[in-house]
């Protein structure tokens, strides 16, 4: 009897109020629709999805009930399986992203820039369906346009008091339309996080800040990357009292470490990785602190898919298996969709080709958009050949330019090559600056060109015509541009600030969709209406520190 007392004493004191407890904080971010394991586009398994995560996530709860479950952003936009949801403006069709993530138990989530991609509907409807709220400290203006996101959650885990600040992006101006985002406004972050930061400390003993951004610093050196225009990570870590900070929007995978007085994180892209951090707190008599912390980031690869999620998402899956199903067309060769070209690209063509032919345009501006190679044989075509081939929902816009401007618009597209390799003579290897990926190499179609990557930048194009005569620097034509590079992403000259004469407000594979099945059959054949004056034999790419 007394044994047993003995053993019932020693389990009460183990649930006292007081012990030491250890709150596990599980992320994801820039999810971009990777819901289910499969990449529909490639026909092949994907490295990551919502479904894996979710018998991920459920096991480490398993093991702390103490858990929290958040997201970054970039979480509805980026596949097949959420397009033809988020371009269908019913308000009563269900969200997949938002259904996946409700069986996962998502605890909060944070608006990242693409949310806004296709307009303010969407997201309205995706943040009405979440049994989770949404957040965005430096977002103003939402509830004026009936979005119901807030700037902090709190919460409770085990007696300790948790606070969660979400931060989005404030260069969504500069990456969307007006339209897409009217009624709100992007405030300073790093600004906004010090404001609230006094007033969290009071009502919380642990602050988490959850933004989509990146490092403008490198980690390790504290050198400058340049990208301190879209990324703010480093300035909030520099922010007293903040425990915790998780990123996103770079799609780099960075495991917890400390910088400063924070630990800092981000998990990757696309659902591949599960950053999780431990947070070991004691009890100081009037609340919690931070006594120490273990973390990494988890793949997510190896993982079952759950059933919940499979269930959930298995009306957007029945509605991409019909859709690609469908025979839009013949392609009378093979193509290949995706990467950087050295040359002229019969895919690329494709792409000016539908633009031209949705705007009446004379002129068509367009960059590789795809992340990677994808090959289609000669025989039916589907829309799967266009989501290939233009991954992202921009829209048209048809603006006007001078002859000057689009001679400065091809000198900033060719200005990205940083190195032209030629030590044992052509063919040489070219490089891609860090700061300026493939999509910024921006083609023209509609007049022909020749480039030299090895002059000095603003020298490098050579000659620019149109039906075999010089362009004159104050000719004047219509040039068709998506709706990103209009809204200025990239800091192309002359585009955000161009005179607007129309838009094609529908999403671009929508278009190309239309396109093709209008031709009937494509014959895919590159024009070469512009060359590089050496010959390449490969392209060489710098890790980014911005994402598309």
């Amino acid at each position: 009897m007394k044994r047993l007392l003995c053993l019932a004493l020693l389990l009460l004191a183990a649930w006292c109020p007081g012990e030491a407890v250890t709150v596990t904080v599980l992320y994801t971010s820039d999810v971009h629709g990777h819901l289910l394991p499969t990449d529909e586009v490639r026909q092949r398994r994907a490295r990551g999805s919502l479904a894996q995560v979710a018998t991920l996530v459920a096991r480490l709860r398993a093991e702390n009930p103490r858990t929290l479950v958040l997201d970054g952003g970039d979480t509805l936009q980026g596949t097949p399986l959420t397009h033809y949801v988020l371009a269908d403006r019913s308000p009563h069709v269900e969200d997949p992203t938002v259904a996946a993530m409700n069986a996962i138990g998502y605890d909060a989530a944070v608006v990242g820039n693409h949310e806004f991609n296709y307009g303010l509907e969407p997201l309205r409807r995706a943040v009405h369906q979440s049994h989770f709220p949404w957040l965005a400290a430096n977002l103003t203006g939402a509830s004026s346009v009936g979005l119901p996101i807030a700037p902090v959650a709190l919460f409770q885990r085990g007696g300790v008091r948790l606070a969660v600040v979400g931060l989005t992006n404030p260069n969504v101006p500069h990456w969307d339309l007006p339209e897409q985002w009217a009624g709100l406004g992007f405030a300073d972050p790093v600004a906004e996080l010090a404001r609230r930061l006094p007033e969290l400390r009071r009502r919380a003993d642990v602050v988490i800040v959850v933004a989509h951004t990146g490092f403008e610093r490198d980690l390790d050196t504290a050198s400058e990357n340049g990208s301190s225009d879209e990324n703010f990570a480093w300035r909030l870590a520099q922010v007293a009292g903040v425990d915790l900070l998780l990123t996103g929007h770079t799609h780099q995978d960075i495991p917890p470490r400390r910088l400063a007085a924070t630990v800092v994180a981000q998990p990757g892209r696309w659902a591949e990785v599960v950053t999780r951090v431990d947070l070991d707190l004691e009890p100081t008599g009037t609340g919690w602190r931070v006594v120490g912390w273990r973390g990494a980031n988890l793949p997510t690869a190896s993982e079952a898919a759950d059933a919940a999620v499979v269930a959930a998402v298995e009306p957007a899956r029945v509605r991409v298996a019909t859709e690609f199903s469908r025979v839009i067309g013949t392609l009378a060769a093979p193509l290949a969709a995706g990467g950087v070209p050295t040359r002229d690209d019969a895919a690329l063509d494709l792409v000016h080709a539908a633009q031209l032919d949705a705007t009446g345009a004379q002129l068509s501006l367009a960059a590789p958009l795809s992340a990677g190679r994808v090959d289609f044989p000669a025989g039916p075509i589907t829309p799967r050949l266009a989501h290939a081939l233009y991954p992202y929902p921009n829209s048209l816009v048809v603006v006007r330019v001078s002859g000057a401007q689009l001679r400065d618009i091809l000198e900033h597209a060719a200005a990205g090559w940083q190195r032209v390799e030629c030590a044992a003579g052509p063919p040489c290897t070219l490089e891609r600056s860090r700061q300026r990926p493939a999509y910024t190499f921006d083609t023209l179609e509609g007049a022909d060109y020749a480039l030299d990557p090895s002059a000095p930048p603003g020298q490098r194009v050579l000659s620019l015509r149109i039906a075999g005569r010089p362009i004159g620097a104050a000719e004047q034509f219509t040039l068709v541009i998506n709706s990103y590079r209009a809204a200025g992403g990239g800091s192309v000259p002359h585009l955000a600030t161009a005179p607007r004469l129309a838009r094609v407000d529908r999403p671009m594979p929508d278009i190309l969709v239309d396109y093709l099945s209008k031709r009937g059959t494509v014959v895919p054949i590159a024009n070469g209406n512009w060359v590089f004056t050496l010959p390449f034999l490969e392209v060489v790419s710098t890790p980014r520190t911005g994402a598309r």
